[in-house]
């Protein structure tokens, strides 16, 4: 009898284990089909479909500056929830089709930069003029970025009264830099602040016509970055280091964080340790990249693709999206929560891609929802062999 029982007993807890190892391998395949990135939409603009969409800001949640292109004209619309305010009619003057550059400062407020006309602070619903060169009217800005650690300090590409390109450093107490030794042959057209005194900037290099690696009619064209010093004096921005990629252009640099930056480029990505200096290629090209709040880089491919790549610190995976990107991206940019990607589908309507950063890993989300109950299920069985075994040893 009492053989019986314990041969009963034993093949109970066999087949539960049998049952346990086959609900792991069952939950493992339905993890892996719904690998996907949840939380992605595509909808309508803020502006309806007939704004193209061609640069973005987010302040923050329901808080954005957007340029839009209809009917042959460029606005510049600020928008707070659902109300849509243009902005050009405060200063008509402003040719905002020439709008280069939205820098969010620490304040949530932003500056508009166009390489023309005077910069523009938006701040609270309002508008207004913001002073680059003190009373030094030599020059104008193409682009500007605010130091992460010092903001009174900003750092500008400018256009000089010879028509030449430099790079001048701003204090708004009321000092303005010299200017850079020009470099002809190349472009800057975008800044990033990436620690102490070091500022990284990328643009597009044109080698010199006496070389003989490039025809007039088609200019080799290479994508450039350098690592710029400057600590806020009156003493001109240096230029530490050049570097000349292969080709394509570097769209975005995104801070991971305190070393590591990414240049996302079309053709080429680099991660760049701004302390060590050390320079790494990686494996992956994009149109449009941003980074989050979780110091997370995510970098987006072209209009048919259906994958994203996913970098934090050291880790990197390419994620699969749930359809085909539909869009031709133009712009992108980030609120907090949800990563916007704007641009136009094949019908030339303007639409955005919606990816809510929130929903990875999601009780919502397939995946989240299989782990939440492989845990709960796990519990019960284990709870219920752990009765079973304190139940024998009181016999």
């Amino acid at each position: 009898m009492w053989r019986k029982m314990l041969k009963q007993e034993s093949e109970h807890q066999w087949l539960a284990i049998s049952a346990f190892f086959i609900f792991i391998i069952i939950g493992a395949i339905f993890i892996r089909g719904t690998g996907q990135l949840p939380g992605v939409d595509l909808t309508e603009s803020e502006l309806g479909n007939d704004h193209r969409i061609l640069n973005s800001l987010y302040l923050e949640q329901d808080e954005s500056i957007m340029l839009a292109f209809i009917n042959g004209n460029y606005q510049l619309f600020a928008i707070s929830g659902n109300q849509a305010t243009e902005l050009t009619g405060v200063q008509s003057e402003y040719d905002v089709s020439k709008v280069s550059d939205l820098e969010l400062l620490t304040n949530k407020s932003a500056l508009v930069v166009n390489g023309d006309d005077d910069v523009l602070l938006y701040s609270q619903g309002k508008i207004m003029n913001f002073t680059t060169s003190y009373g030094n009217n030599d020059f104008s800005v193409s682009s500007i970025e605010q130091s992460s650690n010092q903001p009174e300090n900003y750092l500008m590409i400018t256009t000089e009264i010879d028509n030449q390109q430099s790079i001048r450093g701003l204090n708004t107490t009321g000092i303005t830099s010299t200017n850079t030794p020009t470099n002809e042959n190349v472009v800057w057209e975008d800044l990033q602040h990436v620690g102490d005194d070091k500022w990284i900037a990328t643009g597009k290099y044109n080698p010199p016509a006496n070389t003989g690696t490039e025809s007039p009619a088609a200019p080799d064209i290479k994508p450039a970055w350098a690592t710029i010093i400057w600590n806020g004096g009156v003493v001109a921005p240096t230029i530490d280091s050049l570097h000349i990629g292969g080709y394509g252009e570097y769209h975005a640099v995104l801070i991971l964080d305190n070393h590591n930056t990414i240049l996302a480029g079309s053709h080429e990505t680099i991660l760049f340790d701004h302390v060590s200096g050390d320079v790494e290629n990686i494996e992956y090209t994009s149109v449009a990249a941003v980074s989050d709040k979780s110091n997370t880089a995510w970098l987006f491919n072209g209009k048919g693709s259906k994958s994203v790549m996913k970098l934090n610190g050291n880790d990197r995976e390419v994620e699969s999206l749930p359809h085909d990107i539909p869009i031709d991206i133009e712009t992108i940019g980030f609120d907090g929560i949800t990563i916007f990607m704007h641009g136009t589908n094949d019908e030339g309507q303007s639409k955005v891609l919606s990816f809510d950063t929130s929903a990875i890993g999601s009780i919502e989300s397939g995946s989240g929802f299989i782990n939440l109950a492989f845990i709960v299920v796990s519990m019960i069985m284990f709870g219920i062999m752990a009765i079973n075994i304190f139940d024998k040893l009181k016999r």
